[in-house]
């Protein structure tokens, strides 16, 4: 059964009214000796702003871990007056799945976690206060930053290549990022031509332009909870260039394409670690989109896939119509991700170009914006940043990740 939230308020009211009345649990050895006393388990809701006053609990749970004995309580939501604990200083950790109409109609449904600390439990407690923040349990680790316009070039007219991502573990475990991949999409999200062929429709897979692979036996990159490890495109000092520009040499890895054909050539650090390259689109060096108007995702693919079996088996090209000329043609080099790979994806645009996202709306529901205009100067030099959600039972930051990018990212300065 779903509870609105004034039927929760109402369970809360009646938990508190029941305060000064104590309830038995367990006995002792002694038969002279009273029982231990409880008490009524009362908690204030502090929701984010996002979810409105008729949301709905599908499920969840708060867990009371008391710190002196080690024991542990778990009670279902919403909590009843019945729900009581022992006198106590408990650490708590609470999920719950909520279901809600945003602005525009659409139904929602969202994991929310909550934690607090050494908070008491006795005859004369206040309620706890839980604050709720977005959680999604199946994104361990996320982009918490992405730099895609670079920092402005001495004119201030283009941007530097400076570019980066950060890759940011969201859990309280180490994890391994060997084999990850970060891919941008070949379909930008400004575009308004028809997509022909079933597998390239954006609900269906992830059409990739370049597939850039951390390299790995398996437990060779450690990430720790609450910590990133940063993959640039030239691990060098730009300031050194252009005054204002970043320094990148302590970057965990770059990408690094080998060039053959024309006078370009990229920068390799020897001191930096190369990603592998599985594929790119471009014959000389990959840049991400200057305009920020694809989409990025990171990738874990199924165990024993390797690049050969990648590109003979994800073949990716397509056919549409283009909407400039009315005329049928051929998408090319390109290959299917499929969304079960998916660890965390990222819409980009300006937002008077946004016509779609390339993504799978369940992967991003819309997309983070740069700027207005996409031409605007103004872009070089700042960068896409996840917000802070709140903070895990470990004490480490979580960043917030409701699968909605608008929501998710801010763009600041990136000196």
């Amino acid at each position: 059964m779903a509870f609105n939230k004034i039927q929760i308020k109402h369970l809360l009211l009646c938990a508190v009214l029941t305060a000064g009345m104590s309830t038995f649990t367990s006995c002792s050895d002694d038969d002279n000796d009273a029982p231990d006393p409880t008490y009524p388990v009362t908690v204030t809701e502090n929701l984010p702003s996002e979810i409105p006053a008729t949301y709905t609990v599908e499920s969840g749970s708060v867990t009371y871990t008391e710190l002196n004995t080690g024991r542990v309580t778990t009670f279902n939501l919403p909590l009843s007056a019945t729900d009581v604990l022992p006198a106590g200083t408990y650490d708590i950790d609470g999920t719950m799945v909520v279901k809600y109409t945003d602005a525009e109609g659409n139904a929602v449904e969202q994991t929310l976690r909550a934690v607090a600390t050494q908070q008491v439990v006795s005859a004369t407690s206040s309620p706890v206060t839980l604050k709720w923040f977005f959680y999604n349990p199946d994104n361990s680790l996320v982009f918490s930053e992405i730099y895609c316009a670079g920092s402005p070039n001495a004119k201030g007219t283009n941007g530097l290549y400076d570019t980066f991502f950060k890759i940011y573990n969201n859990t309280d475990s180490v994890i391994y990022a060997d084999g990850l991949a970060i891919v941008e999409s070949k379909l930008t999200n400004v575009s308004t031509d028809k997509i022909l062929t079933e597998a390239n429709f954006h609900e269906n897979n992830f059409t990739a332009q370049t597939v850039y692979v951390i390299p790995g036996s398996g437990r060779d990159v450690a990430i720790k909870p609450g910590e990133s490890i940063k993959i640039v495109d030239q691990a060098i000092d730009w300031s050194a260039q252009v005054a204002g520009a970043l320094d990148h040499r302590d970057a965990d890895f770059e990408w690094y394409d080998v060039v053959t054909v024309g006078t370009v050539r990229d920068t390799d650090n020897p001191d930096v670690p190369n990603l592998d390259k599985w594929f790119s689109y471009s014959a000389t060096i990959w840049l991400p989109s200057n305009q920020c108007n694809r989409s990025y995702a990171i990738v874990r693919f199924p165990e024993g896939m390797t690049a050969e079996t990648f590109l003979a088996q994800q073949a990716g090209d397509y056919t549409y119509i283009n909407a400039a000329t009315g005329k049928e043609m051929n998408g090319t080099k390109c290959y299917l991700i499929k969304y079960d790979w998916i660890l965390d994806g990222v819409n980009l645009c300006p937002n008077e170009s946004w016509t779609s996202g390339a993504l799978s709306t369940s992967v991003d529901a819309s997309h983070a914006a740069i700027s207005d205009a996409k031409t605007d100067p103004n872009r070089f030099g700042k960068k896409f940043v996840r917000k802070v959600a709140g903070v895990s039972a470990a004490g480490n930051t979580v960043l917030k990740d409701t699968n909605d990018s608008a929501n998710d990212f801010e763009v600041v300065s990136a000196r």
